[in-house]
């Protein structure tokens, strides 16, 4: 679809020209009216760190423009925009260099541009469109190999079934039907985001959807719903990159410190060792005390004003405040170049993030390392203080080494918690990352829930809960398919985390439900959590207690066995004295003995029948457990789309409604401007009465003059035979003028009696909003009616 002709296009964000256009078309834009589309969570954020912006006014954070929208507003959108970019162009690689290219223009252009609407994510993937096709067209005609889709990374499927529907969704589509469903769908933007992005009027979208989205159902079999929204959100669903951007590449502000430079006139930068969304750390050795080795960090965002910098300070003064050894200390800070930057041990060893990709931890490992986080959470709630970020790449996992590697000893691990985000916003937080550790309230915060609880700490115990789930079973952890973010905050706000599937974590499913609860209030704090988080290994403590009693138990085994052999002993003798008697007993008890041998195996069989049955009824039992939570599953499923479906309705009503309101005022506003006609009208007819009845007025006065005139000549008629004739044609001449001006006046009278007419049928009949005709911009609806007149 991208293999278009192609002229030369001018890049510009206020202009995503995406057809082929003449040349003399130049620097042409594109109107689009209205506010911008805030219809996604991402849109919402990006709102509202606008706002406080422009709040704050222009001595406090009016940096957060540049540095966020220009830097890391782009983040979001990064991986939803290269999957399209891939997907369009076949490729991979290059589907990366196009998005190098954007980078590049948004530098030049500036941030202003994708501030206006309709919103950021329409405008970046404009541009990446625009530029896309321009790739498109000099690797065709420098003879390259187009790129196949089919080699692209696809997502794996969930099932055999899944895979099959998608393959036919992606071979059953043109490139139009296509970019469509994945730009809605996949890339979740809005019908105006799309018509905007492909400059096409938003009718022919909408019509292009509807239609696309027939064809789909005709391919799928499938009626509409969540299973169909799904299908098609992975049909366009690429792998997930690994080796994410340097974070600098999308943010524009922000000098990189070089090796050898001095901070503070006391740390020796040695190189940066990691980037984030907030700041560069890197390793550093303090020149007071040779051979110490610190992390320095610096961040992005400038501090312009004492305010900004008050608020960042009093942030990390409390957060200093807070000593607990799973907690980073802060060591030194102060300000470079209106950056704040603080200095923290150097750790050996790695995230826990890192970790959980070579293997999951074992129950025991989780307990070792979430005992301590939950203990440092605790410790930080209790300071009034939370994390915002509590994810496994902010987990750190210190190497204590406190033996040789010969002497037997081995290293042991403290976990520690890291990027506390000084002075961050929820807004900022959610445009810098991916919000997969989000607690549903703070989710909440930017979905289109009716209820929005408060953020408070029980939201880094469900991150924290969250983190120990994955860590267990990490290939079973949310992700974000297609970069769809703004579905994905939707559907945190809604439901909880993926439950456990393999049977031996099976028994934490509870506790980890409250845990995880979508009501704040169900959770435990983070003291509590610490508590709890013994129920990690109670089938080993079961196990142990159960040795420990087997290991009681022998001492008085072995005592009775003692007492045993001393009776034995004393009646030995009394045994050799009995023993003949005992033989004559013996057959008796033989036969005894048998019979009991024959009903102890016959009760033998019986147990053994009794255990299989046991096994059997456990076994149903296990079935029927699963068919429950199965259907129980099936049941929240249905009443999530309900739900939906409720919320949609609702969503409908409001718009209706909306648009009811519209109506009325348009209604208002053409009965406001026909009475303002109507009283025009009357003005104008009643100042042409008046110049009329000043014409008659003249007419009358002349004819007087005139008769007065000819009475004056007629005296003289003997002498003036002349001057009477004169006089008579000038008096032929008035009364035929005179004829002429009551003509005219009948007219004037006739055409005013029909527009009183005209204005009293506009005022009798109702005027439809949709049909009534709009004035054209900049025009007085009075024209016509004037050029009437």
């Amino acid at each position: 679809m991208l293999a278009r002709p192609m002229d030369s296009i001018p890049i510009e964000l206020e202009s995503p020209v995406l057809r082929a256009r003449p040349p003399s078309s130049g620097n042409a834009t594109v109107a689009v009216s209205g506010p911008p589309s805030l219809n996604g969570p991402l849109d919402r954020a990006m709102a509202s760190i606008v706002a406080e912006s422009l709040v704050a006014g222009p001595g406090a954070r009016r940096h957060t423009i540049v540095d966020v929208l220009h830097g890391r507003a782009l983040r979001p959108f990064i991986e939803s925009l290269r999957q399209y970019l891939a997907v369009r162009l076949g490729d991979h690689e290059r589907a990366e260099a196009v998005l190098q290219k954007v980078r590049a223009v948004v530098a030049a252009r500036g941030s202003e541009a994708l501030a206006k609407a309709p919103g950021v994510r329409a405008r970046l993937f404009a541009l990446g469109r625009e530029i896309a096709l321009r790739e498109a067209e000099r690797h065709a005609l420098t003879g390259g190999e187009a790129g196949r889709p089919s080699a692209l990374p696809w997502r794996p499927a969930a099932d055999r079934t899944t895979e099959l529907h998608l393959s036919a969704l992606r071979d059953g589509l043109d490139g139009d039907e296509a970019e469509l469903l994945e730009l809605r769908h996949a890339r979740e933007l809005q019908p105006r985001e799309i018509a905007f992005v492909l400059d096409s009027p938003v009718e022919e979208v909408m019509e292009g959807l509807e239609a696309a989205t027939e064809k789909a159902r005709r391919i799928l079999r499938k009626r509409d719903g969540e299973p169909m929204r799904r299908l098609l959100l992975e049909a366009f669903a690429l792998r997930t990159v690994s080796a994410e951007p340097r974070a600098e590449q999308w943010i524009g502000d922000g000098e990189e410190l070089q090796p050898g430079a001095l901070v503070a006139g006391r740390y020796v930068v040695q190189a940066r060792v990691g980037t984030g969304a907030f700041g560069d750390v890197y390793r550093a050795t303090d020149a007071e005390v040779p051979g110490h080795v610190v992390a320095l960090k610096l961040l992005h965002q400038p501090a312009y004003s004492d305010d900004a910098r008050q608020a960042a300070l009093r942030e990390l003064r409390l957060i200093a405040s807070v000593f607990h050894p799973s907690v980073v200390q802060f060591k030194d800070h102060g300000w470079h170049r209106d950056r704040l930057w603080f200095v923290m041990p150097w750790y050996e060893g790695e995230t826990l993030e890192s970790r959980m990709e070579r293997e999951p931890l074992t129950r025991a490992e989780a307990l070792a390392i979430f005992r301590p986080l939950a203990r440092a959470l605790q410790a930080m709630h209790a300071a009034g203080i939370r994390h915002q970020d509590v994810k496994p790449d902010n987990i750190f996992l210190v190497q204590l080494a406190h033996g040789s590697a010969g002497d037997g000893e081995s290293d042991e691990v403290l976990p520690v918690l890291i990027d506390l985000g000084v002075a961050a916003t929820e807004a900022e937080r959610l445009v810098a990352g991916t919000p997969t550790y989000f607690a549903p309230e703070v989710a909440a915060q930017f979905a289109t829930v009716p209820r929005k609880p408060r953020v408070s700490t029980p939201a880094d115990v469900f991150s924290l809960a969250l983190a120990l789930r994955n860590a267990l079973e990490p290939a079973t952890q949310d992700d974000v398919p297609a970069g769809a973010v703004d579905s994905f905050i939707e559907s945190r706000a809604r439901e909880r985390p993926p439950r456990f599937t393999q049977r031996k974590l099976r028994f934490l499913q509870k506790t980890f439900d409250r845990w995880l609860a979508l009501d704040p209030d169900e959770r435990p704090t983070a003291r509590e959590l610490a508590d709890e988080l013994e129920v990690l290994i109670d089938p080993e403590v079961r196990r142990a207690r159960r040795s420990r009693l087997l290991r009681g138990a022998l001492p008085v085994l072995a005592l009775v066995g003692g007492a045993f052999a001393a009776t034995v002993l004393h009646f030995e003798g009394r045994a050799d004295r009995l023993r003949e008697h005992a033989a004559g007993q013996l057959e008796e008890v033989r036969s005894v003995l048998q019979i009991e041998g024959a009903e102890r195996r016959r009760a033998e069989e019986a147990f053994a029948a009794e255990r299989d049955q046991t096994v059997r009824l456990a076994a149903e039992r296990e079935q029927l457990e699963e068919r429950a939570e199965s259907l129980e599953e099936q049941r929240a499923r249905q009443l999530r789309e309900a739900q939906a479906r409720h919320e949609a309705l609702s969503s409908e009503l409001g718009t209706t409604r909306h648009t009811a309101d519209e109506l009325r005022a348009e209604i208002g506003a053409l009965q406001q401007r026909t009475e303002q006609e109507r009283q025009r009208l009357e003005t104008l007819l009643a100042s042409e009465r008046q110049r009329l009845e000043g014409l008659l007025s003249t007419e009358r006065r002349e004819r007087g003059e005139a008769e007065r005139e000819a009475e004056a000549l007629a005296s003289v008629v003997g002498e003036r035979e002349a001057a009477l004739a004169g006089a008579r044609a000038r008096l032929a001449a008035a009364e035929a003028r005179a004829d002429d001006l009551e003509n005219n006046l009948a007219s004037v009278i006739a055409e005013r009696a029909r527009l009183q007419a005209r204005v009293r049928a506009a005022e009798s009949r109702p005027v439809p909003a949709e049909t009534a005709p709009s004035p054209p911009a900049g025009a007085d609806p009075a024209e016509p009616l004037d050029a009437e007149l």
